[in-house]
């Protein structure tokens, strides 16, 4: 997966239970981080729910800039 700022593939930093994140129900928390030190994405979370009805996988992706952090 590319940076959305400066289009840098992003270096895989773990997979998380959204357990681990205190978040309620099955899924996945993909943390990512930009090695562009130009760029101003420090992390990049990508939220992937599994809705157990469904089967279907619900992503939602977070983005925390250098800035803002």
């Amino acid at each position: 997966m590319d940076c959305w700022h400066c289009n840098t593939e992003l270096i895989w930093g773990g997979d998380h239970s959204y357990e681990d994140y205190g978040i309620d129900g099955d899924g996945i928390v993909t943390n990512l981080s930009c090695p562009n030190e130009e760029c101003g994405v420090e992390q990049v979370l990508v939220y992937n729910r599994i809705d157990e009805e469904k089967k279907d996988p619900t992503l939602l992706i977070n983005i925390l800039e250098k800035n803002n952090g």
